[in-house]
């Protein structure tokens, strides 16, 4: 006796779905990602992460897929919003690989919640494993997935403290009058140590806007001057009564720093700059 008809087709389907995964599970992609930061530090560049996971995929018999790359973006940005990570999410629907590679886990994210979010994503959507190649990680295993939400936490907390380290750097920098990160602002460029030094072609757009001010114009129409005679903003845009105010309101222009701390309690910081002023004394 053989059976129906359909127990065959049944059958016939089931041995096929086998071996589709049978052939899925020994494909691999690697995913590499540094920051801007990270890219000038010792054992976190690109080449070396890539090397580690081919040589990786090589001793344990994987077909390595492709290794896709994200330079400098943040641990902080979400998986989801990464133009390397999209790609990795369009083979996972195309059911090109089961394995994900990384060099250690926190290339995936330093945030815990985006970490095990996408890990368990893309475990129940596509069944695809996290592996990595240098921590004992690999979430098709119960202990491998308590292993990988433990060092989850831990990356959290050290991302926290390099936060507290990096806020405490700002404040104690704006006390003695430095430029603690951003944009510089219109007539301003940044020297090789962060500060700030005069670009005298947008200085004199900032000189234009306080005579004019000075002249009595109202905010509208110091804009409209802008516009008419084709002077750009910083961005290289149109001029708005905002935009006009904002440089009016802003103190670098006098030699002076000024900052607003909310971290740690409210600290408001007032004082002379580092930098060169760009207004004279009378204005």
């Amino acid at each position: 006796m053989t059976g129906s008809d359909r127990v065959k087709r049944l059958r016939r389907n089931a041995k096929r779905q086998a071996a589709v995964q049978l052939s899925l599970s020994q494909k691999a992609l690697g995913y590499v990602r540094v920051s801007t930061d990270e890219q000038a530090a010792a054992g976190y560049g690109l080449e070396a992460q890539e090397h580690a996971i081919r040589a990786f995929a090589e001793s344990q018999g994987y077909e390595l897929v492709d290794v896709i790359l994200d330079a400098g973006v943040s641990g902080s940005t979400r998986p989801s919003d990464r133009p390397g990570f999209a790609r990795v999410m369009e083979l996972a629907d195309e059911q090109a690989f089961s394995i994900l590679l990384v060099w250690k886990f926190d290339r995936l994210a330093r945030s815990l919640e985006y970490a095990v979010t996408t890990v368990n994503g893309m475990q129940e959507h596509y069944n695809i494993v996290l592996r990595s190649v240098t921590e004992p990680i690999d979430t098709a295993t119960p202990m491998g997935q308590t292993i990988f939400a433990v060092l989850a936490g831990f990356a959290a907390q050290e991302r926290m403290a390099i936060t507290q380290r990096t806020l405490i750097g700002k404040r104690e920098k704006a006390k003695k009058g430095g430029f603690v990160g951003g944009a510089a602002p219109l007539g301003y460029k940044r020297d090789r140590d962060g500060g700030l030094i005069v670009d005298e072609d947008e200085a004199e757009t900032v000189r234009k806007i306080y005579e004019l001010r000075e002249d009595g114009q109202t905010l509208q129409a110091i804009a409209d001057v802008m516009n008419r005679e084709s002077i750009p903003t910083k961005r290289g845009r149109r001029w708005y009564p905002g935009t006009v105010r904002y440089v009016l309101d802003n103190p670098k222009y006098k030699g002076l720093v000024e900052y607003y701390f909310r971290w740690d309690g409210e600290e408001h910081i007032l004082q002379q700059g580092q930098h060169e002023p760009i207004l004279s004394q009378a204005q």
